[in-house]
């Protein structure tokens, strides 16, 4: 019997405490933001990067009496979908990729990320407010497309950027020392928002001498080849031509000049040297289709057999074009 009253007192003493468990205070805090749209326009990633900002507008309200308040207001962006965030990938509508990234600093190397995904770096702001105070104002969102993406598709890439990408957590205490760490639960969302921008296909070119060497009389052909190594964005169609030359009236007739004497000779796409290389597209040019990596191109060269001018150092100069 007195062990069944002892039972019954513990209950009793358990639920008697919890009438005297305190209740949280209702935060005084409230904040709310939007971001704009980050757009990065016409990029070449294929050779070099691009830099764009975008805006985050934010407005925080002390709405509760009784003095001064104070928060570290932390705004975090993770990536739509469980995406990669180092780097963040835009893509375009055949799921290719284009790497980019989001920075907090003019010089692009603290990464804005969130408290709950990725980098673990928010951008923090201290606030202090009065009774029924309010404050606004900006944040600059920097955002890079990386260079050196040799295999870019040109195309339009996006990254869209929901609710659920957002957050706003509220770190708040009484009095003028706002803490110096970011809340734990998130109170306030700032997407959407859309990063894109629009690869634009892109073509470079360099040649190489051809030398023929030191040669006799010309009695028979001499032949000598060089290369040219196009580099185009992936997926990109290109055609390279040759022009007729310097010296030559056509294509069909380039020649070597030194001073009033000439060499004629002649350019041809195939190493048995019947088809010449020109400049008209789709008749005479060599097409090919761009991979983002530099591709080699053969020049086959040939002087023909004809009356041995005087000796000396002949030359001629090409005009090397892709058209794309």
């Amino acid at each position: 019997m007195n062990h069944t009253l002892l039972r019954c007192c513990a209950i009793l003493m358990l639920l008697g405490f919890g009438l005297f468990w305190h209740k949280p205070a209702h935060a005084a805090i409230a904040c709310s933001a939007s971001m704009s749209s980050l757009a990065f326009g016409s990029v070449d990633p294929q050779s070099s990067q691009t830099d764009s900002n975008a805006t985050l507008s934010y407005t925080c309200t002390n709405s509760k009496g009784g003095g001064k308040q104070s928060a570290m207001i932390c705004f975090s962006i993770g990536e739509p979908a469980g995406g990669p965030t180092d780097p963040r990938q835009m893509h375009d509508a055949a799921g290719d990729s284009l790497d980019f990234q989001l920075y907090q600093d003019p010089a692009h190397s603290i990464v804005w990320g969130s408290q709950f995904f990725g980098s673990p770096t928010p951008v923090q702001l201290a606030i202090t407010l009065g009774n029924n105070a309010s404050t606004s104002g900006t944040l600059t969102l920097y955002g890079r497309v990386l260079g050196n993406q040799t295999t870019a598709v040109p195309g339009a890439y996006a990254d869209d950027y929901g609710p659920g990408d957002t957050a706003i957590t509220i770190n708040e205490v009484h009095g003028n020392n706002p803490p110096a760490t970011c809340g734990g639960t998130t109170s306030a969302r700032f997407g959407s928002f859309v990063v894109f921008a629009s690869v634009v296909p892109k073509c470079t070119i360099t040649a190489n001498p051809l030398d023929f060497g030191n040669v006799g009389l010309l009695t028979s052909a001499i032949d000598a080849t060089t290369t040219l190594e196009v580099q185009c964005s992936d997926g990109t169609p290109y055609n390279v031509g040759l022009n007729a030359g310097q010296n030559g009236g056509s294509v069909d007739a380039r020649r070597m000049v030194l001073g009033a004497n000439a060499i004629s000779y002649q350019l041809y796409r195939d190493s048995s040297r019947t088809q010449v290389w020109g400049d008209t597209v789709d008749t005479d040019t060599v097409a090919g289709s761009g991979t983002g990596n530099p591709q080699s191109l053969t020049v086959y060269g040939r002087v023909t057999v004809q009356p041995t001018p005087p000796a000396g150092n002949y030359n001629d100069t090409i005009v090397v074009t892709v058209t794309y």
